[in-house]
């Protein structure tokens, strides 16, 4: 069901900050996303920060590579194959690519993408940024029998999610193809209502799912949030939102709505249920 309605226009973008830790070491890599919205025949650069929060200089490398979100739980999964149909790996530069950071600093890299010039490039492209916290191998200093030269050895990486919408991609269009009670999640003192929603736009929809309740019994509405997500084209995303513990015994008439930015609809469906 498709829900007409007028509201503000707003906005879900995740600028989060990655942090890790592991052996003393300690580096930061923000933002976690990066947009892009650039023509066929153009470029863009943006800024990753690169932070090194331990004490001692750091060595970090940058790759980039493609990833699919198969399925309905909103995973990555890196795609290597070179026939990607949405990726864009090989649009991106880095610079630079391979850096040391000193105690305490932060590097800027810039993150260029080129976008081709061809029919292709005219549709929503995704690629990932792999910054990999290195050190560095000396060799005589290191002890064990597969020690040799001055190779660089991996402890942990961060995985920044790139994302480029041509200017030309304006249709927003997401469905709630499914709404009911989650047997999976749910329990005798927890329920969890689940919807299933798909993108069946070309853009990009940031999605803010929620609950509108209403006891038919007493009148009284209960409006119940979910999580904030990105769904990309093509995809699916299974949405469970627990019922509050405290919901007054009746029946109840339940629309299950995502706002996915759209000036004036959101996409929804309706159920009823009884709180026993």
């Amino acid at each position: 069901m498709k829900i007409s309605i007028f509201k503000p226009f707003f906005l879900f973008i995740a600028l989060g900050l990655f942090y890790n830790t592991l052996l003393g070491q300690s580096a930061s890599v923000s933002p976690s996303r990066l947009y892009y919205n650039v023509a066929p025949g153009s470029y863009k650069s943006q800024t990753l920060r690169v932070t090194n929060n331990g004490n001692k200089a750091e060595t970090f490398t940058i790759n980039f590579v493609n990833f699919d979100s198969p399925g309905n739980q909103g995973k990555t999964a890196i795609d290597t194959s070179s026939n990607s149909a949405r990726g864009m790996a090989d649009w991106l530069t880095a610079s630079p690519s391979f850096f040391e950071v000193l105690p305490g600093e932060t590097k800027n890299v810039e993150v260029l993408l080129q976008v081709p010039n061809t029919p292709e490039a005219n549709s929503v492209r995704w690629a990932v940024a792999s910054v990999k916290l290195s050190k560095e191998n000396k060799g005589l200093e290191d002890k064990g029998e597969n020690v040799t030269g001055m190779a660089i050895l991996p402890s942990f990486n961060f995985m920044i999610h790139l994302f480029q919408t041509p200017p030309s991609i304006t249709y927003k269009e997401v469905a709630v193809k499914r709404f009911e009670v989650d047997t999976k999640r749910s329990n005798d003192s927890i329920t969890y209502l689940l919807m299933e929603a798909h993108n069946v736009g070309d853009a990009i929809a940031d999605c803010a799912p929620y609950l509108d309740m209403v006891n038919l019994q007493t009148g009284k509405k209960y409006t119940v949030k979910g999580k904030a997500f990105s769904l990309l084209p093509g995809g699916v995303r299974e949405l469970p939102i627990q019922l509050p513990q405290d919901l007054p015994k009746g029946k109840y008439n339940i629309l299950g709505i995502v706002d996915y930015n759209s000036d004036s609809e959101v996409a929804g469906m309706e159920m009823e249920y009884i709180v026993k």
